[in-house]
């Protein structure tokens, strides 16, 4: 009696009985795994970067808006590095996104290095804008690694968090500069928690 072993599109079994998944359907996420592979602890270099940052930003405290305008600078130079690789590991609407994100941030980090006074309010806005796009592209990448990977919830939590940040961030510039550099510490650290938790799941979806 003949069996017939029949294999689905999003498994495969090697030589010695590995069995990985095909990331490729399992949306941005998906995309950054097929890509990068291997190379998945470029994600947990950033994200522990990003954890740093957020840690240093704790520790500032009353500083005139020049010096806070170029502490941010830094905070969006590290996000458009961040969306810089994204770009380059990601393919059709997802890339447009990320390249159009690094350019303003780019843009508003430049900016703010020549005229730290006068771009601290438009850089505060884009940055916290910016909070809002990851945690809003975070949330849906753990959605799509939901049931595949375990800790996709971390990334998820991290998402939500980083928007209600962002937004609160971003309307909080007319407060003190203590309660503003808060905010930011805190979704910088989320921010890193999240990439962290990226960094793993694409580590679970790479080929082995």
């Amino acid at each position: 009696m003949t069996t017939t072993t029949t294999t689905t599109p999003d498994t495969a079994t090697g030589a010695a009985g590995t069995r990985s998944l095909d990331p490729r359907p399992l949306g941005p996420i998906g995309a950054v795994a097929a890509a990068i592979g291997k190379t998945w602890w470029a994600l947990l270099i950033i994200g522990i970067a990003w954890i740093v940052v957020g840690f240093v930003l704790l520790r500032f405290d009353e500083s005139t808006p020049a010096v806070l305008a170029i502490v941010f600078g830094v905070v969006a130079l590290l996000a458009a590095v961040g969306e810089i690789f994204r770009a380059a590991v990601t393919t059709g609407g997802w890339r447009v996104w990320h390249i159009v994100l690094a350019v303003i941030l780019l843009f508003g980090a430049i900016s703010t290095f020549v005229n730290p006074e006068g771009s601290f309010v438009s850089l505060v806005l884009i940055t916290g804008f910016y909070f809002v796009f990851a945690g809003t592209f975070d949330i849906i990448s753990s959605l799509f690694a939901a049931g595949v990977v375990p800790g996709w919830w971390l990334q998820l939590i991290s998402g939500i968090l980083e928007i209600i940040l962002g937004i609160f961030a971003s309307s909080s510039f007319e407060s003190s500069a203590i309660i503003l550099v808060t905010w930011f510490s805190f979704a910088a650290i989320f921010r890193g928690v999240s990439e962290v938790a990226a960094a793993f799941t694409v580590r679970g979806l790479s080929p082995r």
